[in-house]
């Protein structure tokens, strides 16, 4: 008797354990599909103000390969990568004309920025985002976050965490080789 309940608690327990598997399957499979912001579907447009003052939109960028790198002052590692970022870029950029940076500030106030950027010089264009609103648009969740966007407007990398110049350097000659 006492083995015949241990059973039949043991299937319900089972079950209840393939239900809860099979319900966070179905979220995680629900989330994906609605993340627009995903390996093989057009990046989402937006339109940001630099902190050079001028408005970009990422839709003028199509027929470039785009770095869309999403960093704050606060992050660590975002100083790494900046100091990686800004000695690289002048020499990819050379080699490889259909290719750009765009860094986006997530949420900080411009005058932070300003002094970050001031201690990381680089030069591409870097743009701030208010309120994070593209940061969840692409649903951001850590930074540094990168993400590589062909010249056909979609994505082909989401990159989380911090990334190297060799890294850069591989993904341009992937990406920008003829019939790439």
């Amino acid at each position: 008797m006492e083995t015949r309940d241990h059973g039949i608690a043991a299937g319900l327990i089972g079950r209840k354990g393939v239900a809860l598997v099979l319900l966070l399957l179905l979220v995680a499979v629900g989330c994906g599909e609605r993340n627009p912001a995903s390996v093989g579907k057009t990046a989402p447009d937006f339109q940001l103000t630099g902190l050079d003052g001028k408005t970009y939109r990422l839709s003028s960028f199509k027929g470039k390969l785009v770095h869309l790198h999403f960093w704050a002052e606060w992050c660590p590692r975002c100083h790494e990568e900046f100091d990686v970022l800004g000695k690289v870029y002048p020499e990819l950029k050379k080699k490889y004309p259909d290719f750009e940076i765009l860094g986006v500030n997530v949420d900080q106030p411009k005058v932070h920025v300003e002094d970050f950027v001031r201690k990381h010089p680089v030069g591409f264009p870097i743009l701030l985002d208010k309120g994070a609103k593209v940061a969840r648009t692409y649903h951001v969740r850590g930074l540094p976050t990168n993400f590589l966007i062909g010249k056909d407007g979609k994505i082909r990398e989401v990159i989380l965490g911090w990334i190297d110049a060799d890294y850069l350097r591989r993904s341009l000659k992937r990406y920008l080789r003829p019939g790439a």
